[in-house]
């Protein structure tokens, strides 16, 4: 920590801050409130959650952020569902009983029968046919990116009876079950949605899930209540809420005085908090995500790859998790993660590194000439993101470069013609290279879409090869290219797997589930358990 006297001055800012909030709760009798669960003697009643960012529409299809996550996966059903128990990927049937591919291009799909909406309606082949249809077709603008990273290689979903659907893909499909076991890919009511239209009807949902909405306030909180006509194991809890608390300081107060039953989003340091706290147990996991900053190649100031590859030299990973993150969170060594397996991980292509000599050779050669590279980071929203630019603007005046933090409230606020960079984060959405490449680097994809990442001719090629070629050599040696693309023109910047914490009170049985995207919150039956106070 000596390293960074910034990082120092404002972690000590912060921890007191904590501190005070935290000691003026412990004044207080513990709980300081009464939930719904304590009234009642029901412990299933309620389950009250603090959140740090909350979503702004609840149309799966509209938003894939890490902030949705959170709700969507327990709103929406999906056609095929993974085995969030299970420590190795497993598929079971969700809305679709039975799937099978049954020409080169074409897959059939079996339904499973008196599925309910929260309407009472009864699902048919109609409703998930226009669910997904509609993403193809980007009805909305915003479906673009749940487009180009789940639906880009389905041409349509027909019809074919009842409770029958036929998928026609344009090219061959290895990844079926992943891409439609994503809760992006949810299903809603065709009716409802064509009745209210697509703007109200993402404010208020009608689907098939065990949970529905109550309440929403966009980015301020979100209501569910058990759907007691659910077709599968009834959800845990009578109702959920979701509450944004933005300051890591209230949302420990929060659960502190018993106005939350779990919060998220802890930070490492914060850990020790909850030490000898026997109502309130710490859940962490180093996430299947790295925290990134996404260059925009057409800016003239990030234009030049050598400034960008001596930028990335130039940050000391290592001391930044150690700094900031007790050294729990994993700093970046390659652009993969190992959840791929034996097959399509290779270390040989561990090549992030921390190098000043080559950083400032680079940096020479570029045509950097004094200007400021600006980090637009939204505010509350990645974990200590702020605290890391900080680190790293530090780190770029050893090369000599100029660095500069700029604060916004939403990524519509930052202004691509001023802005360098932008955090971010890439999640595995599935465990396969196209669960973090074709997500966030498709030629056709979201960072594409912004005109930030530019992808060459060649770079379109490989990136065909390596996500639809069936012989698995071919692919390799495209995935191997693709690697040795980003090493050379450095689009982003991998910075660190981030570690993060729930709390949860006693009495709620929860473990971080498998097999799901990064922040996904499992609310669902077998997921999380009350069994009281």
């Amino acid at each position: 920590m000596k390293k960074f006297g910034r990082i120092c001055s404002n972690r000590v800012i912060d921890r007191v801050i904590v501190s005070m909030a935290i000691l003026a709760a412990l004044l207080t009798v513990f709980p300081q409130t009464v939930s719904a669960a304590e009234r009642s003697g029901d412990p299933s009643a309620e389950l009250r959650i603090g959140v740090q960012t909350l979503p702004d529409t609840l149309d799966a299809n509209a938003s894939v952020s890490n902030a949705g996550i959170q709700v969507y996966y327990n709103i929406y059903d999906t056609l095929i569902t993974r085995d969030s128990s299970s420590k190795t990927l497993a598929f079971k049937p969700g809305l679709a009983l039975e799937w099978k591919q049954t020409g080169e291009f074409t897959w059939e799909i079996k339904l499973r029968p008196n599925v309910k909406f929260h309407d009472g309606s009864t699902m048919t082949a109609e409703d998930v046919a226009y669910s997904l249809n509609r993403v193809i077709a980007e009805e909305d603008p915003a479906y673009v990116t749940a487009h180009s990273y789940l639906l880009a290689n389905f041409r349509e979903f027909e019809v074919v009876a009842p409770l029958t659907l036929a998928a026609h893909t344009f090219k061959n499909e290895p990844l079926f079950e992943h891409l439609l076991s994503d809760p992006n890919a949810g299903v809603t009511s065709k009716n409802y949605v064509k009745k209210v239209g697509i703007d109200k009807a993402a404010l208020a949902p009608i689907t098939t899930a065990p949970y529905k909405v109550a309440v929403f306030e966009p980015g301020q909180k979100v209501e569910l209540e058990r759907f007691d006509d659910y077709w599968g194991a009834p959800a845990p809890f009578a109702k959920v809420s979701f509450t944004l608390i933005p300051e890591i300081a209230s949302r420990i107060t929060a659960i502190m005085t018993g106005e939350m039953d779990m919060i998220t989003n802890i930070p490492p340091d914060q850990d020790k908090v909850f030490e000898g706290n026997d109502k309130i147990t710490l859940i962490g996991t180093v996430f299947p995500m790295y925290h990134i900053y996404c260059f925009v190649t057409s800016n003239p100031v990030t234009d030049n790859a050598k400034l960008r590859r001596a930028l990335d030299l130039a940050i000391d990973r290592q001391a930044i998790t150690d700094s900031l993150w007790e050294g729990k969170a994993e700093p970046a060594v390659a652009y993969q993660f190992k959840n791929y397996g034996d097959t399509l991980y290779f270390p040989d292509k561990e090549d992030i590194e921390y190098n000043l000599e080559e950083a400032k050779k680079l940096l020479a050669e570029s045509d950097y000439n004094g200007e400021s590279v600006q980090i637009y980071n939204v505010s509350n929203y990645y974990t200590y993101a702020d605290l890391a630019a900080q680190a790293v603007i530090d780190m770029w005046k050893k090369i000599g470069v100029k660095g500069e933090l700029v604060e916004v409230d939403s990524y519509t606020a930052i202004d691509r013609k001023k802005a360098g960079i932008r955090t971010w984060s890439n999640p595995l959405y599935y465990n396969d290279p196209m669960g973090v490449i074709e997500r966030h680097w498709s030629p056709k994809g979201e960072a594409a879409n912004q005109k930030e990442f530019l992808p060459t001719e060649e770079y379109v090629r490989q990136f065909e090869i390596a996500r639809y070629s069936p012989n698995s050599q071919e692919r390799v040696k495209a995935l191997r290219w693709m690697l040795d693309y980003f090493r050379s023109e450095t689009p982003f910047i991998y910075l660190y797997k981030p570690y993060e914490s729930l709390a949860v009170r006693r009495g709620i049985d929860y473990q971080i589930p498998f097999n799901l995207r990064a922040h996904t919150l499992g609310l669902r039956s077998g997921e999380i358990k009350a069994s009281g106070r």
